[in-house]
């Protein structure tokens, strides 16, 4: 109960300032948290989850709550039933605490929400909290919840995750199920945790994973018991590293972070291995400029012809985007796809990750920002591990002379999730970048 009533004290002291959460459920979050003091002084455990406390992205449905995708259009929208991860949080004992801002309609990196406000950043609230899950960051670093539900279509977990100063996983598309949670583009879609500690996200992805026959991406496959070997050294496993392009153009505090945390490894006992990714760099036009576009605007075609004026200017902006995307340069981004997956099939015979910066800076100041360049170069690295389809966990990795939270990011082939979260509760646990507290805090 303490630490629920320290989470929505915290939402009421600071949400006026972070906006990080568009709606608290108070009465529900007190009410769980006393059933669940109950069964533990009985000597009931709910899960691996009991009493930690939880925001949920609000593209995703709690039952009674609306689900509003940050649209004035869905203010109204009440889900009727939990989404399939709800479901597993609440069953595992989490504690559901509230609902937490994003870029309208799950399509954008800045979070700067037209109809609920913009999500700012608990480091420094002048600047953004990335998108779209902005708020799911955001919430977490503010330590109005311990974990936070995000979604990730080309970087709406990591981003938010760099910027704040947390992880986040992306995982494997099919292995969380989407069921409950409204789409940007289905075939790249997924849910995922962001907290502070891997070890804290590593138990919800533990708790919300799994097959959900509702759920036509989700896929099948047992997930193993990785908790019982979170702990096990990470020596002689092998991280590939690509210079070109990942390391180009890099904020001078990022490149110095990122030579850092290569030295942690190294001093973990992980071996770096280079290699030759081809033309990555081609990823990100492929994935968010010609088939996320285009399925953006199929799913809003018909919204927008009868209510264009309720979408904001730079949602709009992106979905016209996929109009303009023709058939045959669909075609020619699947062909690409194709080709990047089996090129990683070899890549991951040889490593178990691939490193490199989850966002080439820190967050950039919310005034001024131009929406067409921060569309391109936030997510610049982000977009290479959705297209594929494979995992990928961003950890924070220092802050800047500025005291912004930089970040690593480390991919794994399909359904590595566990080597992932091995090195990166290895690497948390010879740092404190994930110890610092945000200035809001101490305010």
């Amino acid at each position: 109960m303490h630490a629920t009533r320290q989470a929505l004290d915290r939402i009421e002291r600071l949400n006026p300032s972070i906006n990080a959460m568009i709606c608290t459920t108070r009465d529900e979050a007190l009410d769980s948290a006393q059933g669940l003091d109950r069964a533990a002084a009985a000597g009931e455990w709910r899960g691996l989850l009991h009493g930690m406390t939880v925001s949920v992205k609000d593209n995703v449905d709690v039952a009674g709550v609306p689900t509003t995708a940050a649209s004035g259009m869905l203010r109204n929208n009440v889900a009727s039933t939990n989404a399939f991860v709800v479901d597993r949080l609440v069953r595992n004992g989490a504690v559901i605490v509230g609902k937490a801002n994003l870029h309208e309609w799950v399509f954008g990196p800045t979070s700067q929400s037209l109809h609920f406000g913009p999500v700012r950043n608990p480091w420094n609230t002048a600047h953004i909290a990335g998108g779209s899950s902005g708020g799911s960051g955001a919430s977490v670093a503010a330590g109005m919840c311990v974990a936070s539900i995000g979604s990730d279509t080309a970087g709406s977990i990591r981003l938010p995750a760099s910027f704040n100063g947390v992880a986040g996983l992306r995982p494997t598309v099919g292995r969380i199920s989407s069921s409950g949670a409204l789409p940007v583009s289905p075939p790249f879609d997924t849910l995922g945790p962001l907290a502070r500690r891997v070890s804290d996200v590593a138990r919800v992805f533990a708790a919300i994973a799994g097959h959900d026959p509702q759920d036509p991406i989700s896929v099948d496959q047992p997930v193993p018991n990785f908790l019982s070997t979170l702990n096990e050294s990470v020596a002689g496993m092998r991280i590939g590293l690509q210079r070109r392009w990942f390391f180009d153009d890099l904020d001078p505090d990022v490149a110095a972070a990122m030579e850092a945390a290569i030295a942690v490894f190294v001093s973990l006992g992980v071996e770096f291995v280079d290699v030759d990714l081809g033309d990555v760099e081609n990823a990100q036009q492929m994935l968010t400029f010609s088939m996320i576009p285009a399925d953006a605007m199929r799913l809003h075609a018909e919204r927008i012809a009868e209510r264009e004026a309720d979408y904001g200017a730079d949602v709009l902006m992106r979905m016209r985007l996929g109009e303009k995307v023709s058939g045959v340069q669909y075609a020619q981004s699947m062909r690409w796809m194709e080709g990047w997956r089996h090129r990683l099939r070899g890549v991951f015979q040889r490593v178990d990750a691939i490193l490199s910066p989850t966002t080439p800076s820190t967050a950039p100041a919310a005034q001024g920002l131009d929406f067409a360049q921060a569309i391109r170069r936030i997510p610049r690295f982000s977009c290479a591990w959705p297209i594929a389809g494979i995992p990928s966990l961003a950890v924070p990795c220092g802050l800047s002379r500025e005291g912004l939270p930089m970040s690593l990011e480390l991919a794994g082939a399909w359904f590595k999730e566990p080597d992932l979260l091995r090195l990166g509760h290895a690497y948390q646990g010879v740092t404190e970048h994930h110890l610092r507290m945000a200035p809001v805090l101490h305010a």
